[in-house]
């Protein structure tokens, strides 16, 4: 059991030093790559399956943030760091240097996101937060 709290309290540690750099892709990629690892380290705890792909697709079907988390550590999905516009009603969200940012270049800022099958883009920071927040209270 000692050896799954340290593999969560890694996992955390990665998902913080993400956060508190919010334009690193190679930081958040670590994240979602410790995720995937936190998943097999938990099938191994269990004794419901022998199946490792089965206990990850019933996972990833409780999880939707981590069955992308999964896609994305397969390659199906990718990380690209582009501008984001930021609507003027949210400007009052926004840290100090993200705002200066906004002010310089037609209000956007850079944000890291998916890029999904179809092309549609969302917010990566989110999707791997609930993932591993999903994983530290599967393991709970």
């Amino acid at each position: 059991m000692a050896e799954i709290d340290r593999h969560r309290d890694y996992l955390i540690e990665a998902w913080e030093a993400a956060q508190a750099a919010p334009l690193s892709a190679k930081k958040l990629m670590l994240a979602a790559l410790l995720a995937d690892a936190y998943a097999d380290r938990l099938f191994a705890m269990q004794d419901e399956t022998r199946d490792i792909l089965a206990f990850r697709a019933g996972l990833a079907a409780r999880s939707a943030a981590l069955a992308q988390v999964f896609a994305l550590v397969r390659g199906e999905l990718r990380l690209v760091t582009e501008a984001v516009e930021v609507p003027l009603a949210d400007y009052g969200t926004l840290r100090v240097e993200d705002f200066m940012v906004s002010l310089y270049n037609d209000n956007t800022v850079q944000r890291v996101r998916l890029v999904l099958p179809d092309g549609q883009r969302v917010l990566a920071h989110p999707v791997v937060g609930e993932a591993v927040g999903y994983l530290s209270s599967a393991s709970a």
